[in-house]
């Protein structure tokens, strides 16, 4: 995600787009996510503990939403799936 400010991605209707996805890091980090216009669908969120993947979570979209990576996640992502195209901005 941006260094020097906020990232936007477009997110098609009806396909899934990763929005946050990091590998090798260790440090825990939240990101905000606000979607333009009306925000449904669902999204996944997938953290891995070193090696070990843990079960993915699922849910549904909201306009805002706070994203957590914890200690030990090294590999961590979040995809959506809006039911009409928006653009997620993620700070």
């Amino acid at each position: 995600m941006g260094f020097l400010g906020p990232t936007t991605v477009r997110c098609p209707a009806g396909r899934w787009t990763t929005i946050i996805a990091t590998s090798f890091a260790q440090i825990p980090k939240s990101w905000d996510v606000h979607f333009d216009g009306e925000a449904y669908g669902e999204f996944e969120e997938k953290k891995s503990s070193w090696i070990f993947p843990g079960a993915p979570r699922r849910g549904r979209l909201t306009a805002r939403m706070t994203f957590d990576r914890g200690y030990w996640n090294t590999f961590y992502s979040v995809r959506v799936r809006p039911d009409a195209d928006v653009v997620a901005t993620i700070e």
